[in-house]
């Protein structure tokens, strides 16, 4: 009995809270806002893909959707004729395009690939000859950039074969990133259902 009591006497208390706040609630409501959301440029957007200043920024452009792409191919040849890399060797190519936080939070960046031999071609940071660090897993602050070079590595290739197809860029923010977050499940992770997992290969120099 004392029990019973105690709790009618809860609810009354909290009946009485409500009170002072207010006697009504809603059975509906429609409150139209303002919305802006825009897509912007890849060199604009909060992951920023920004074409380098370097000298191999000839092998960088942006598509017409505003899309960075590397171009190593006889649809991009150099002044001189080039037209892709040697069969049977080692090439490198330093600062291509930089990867820029341009959002509001620090961030993780992975790389994942496809194509026909997406393992001869690595993503580094950093200088080949002076030191680099392969891409992947590192955090990028805000504001802070990454300056992305690659090289391929063609023993037994022989000419005329399309290494990578397809690059993805992932950017987690600080804040969705858990220390379970593994680099080889990073598509089920972010649930990119559009993406078949056994056709991408994290960036690694294995």
């Amino acid at each position: 009995m004392q029990r019973r009591q105690f709790l009618l006497g809860v609810g009354a208390a909290g009946v009485g809270g409500t009170t002072l706040i207010g006697t009504g609630a809603f059975s509906g409501v429609v409150s139209q806002r303002k919305t802006k959301i825009s897509v912007a440029h890849d060199e604009d957007a909060y992951l920023g893909l920004l074409r380098s200043e370097g000298p191999n920024r000839s092998y960088v452009d942006y598509d017409k959707k505003g899309h960075l792409r590397i171009r190593m191919d006889k649809k991009n040849p150099t002044e001189g004729g080039g037209q892709g890399v040697n069969s049977d060797s080692v090439s490198w190519f330093d600062n291509l395009f930089h990867i820029c936080n341009q959002g509001k939070e620090p961030a993780t960046v992975y790389v994942l690939k496809s194509g026909d031999e997406p393992d001869r071609v690595t993503f580094y940071h950093g200088d080949f000859d002076g030191g680099y660090e392969i891409l992947g897993g590192q955090q990028l602050d805000v504001s802070e950039c990454l300056e992305v070079g690659l090289f391929t590595y063609t023993k037994s290739i022989t000419a005329h074969t399309q290494l990578l197809r397809e690059v993805l860029i992932v950017a987690i923010a600080e804040s969705a990133h858990t220390k379970d977050m593994k680099p080889e499940h990073i598509l089920e992770t972010v649930d990119m259902t559009d993406k078949d997992d056994r056709e991408w290969v994290h960036n690694t120099d294995d």
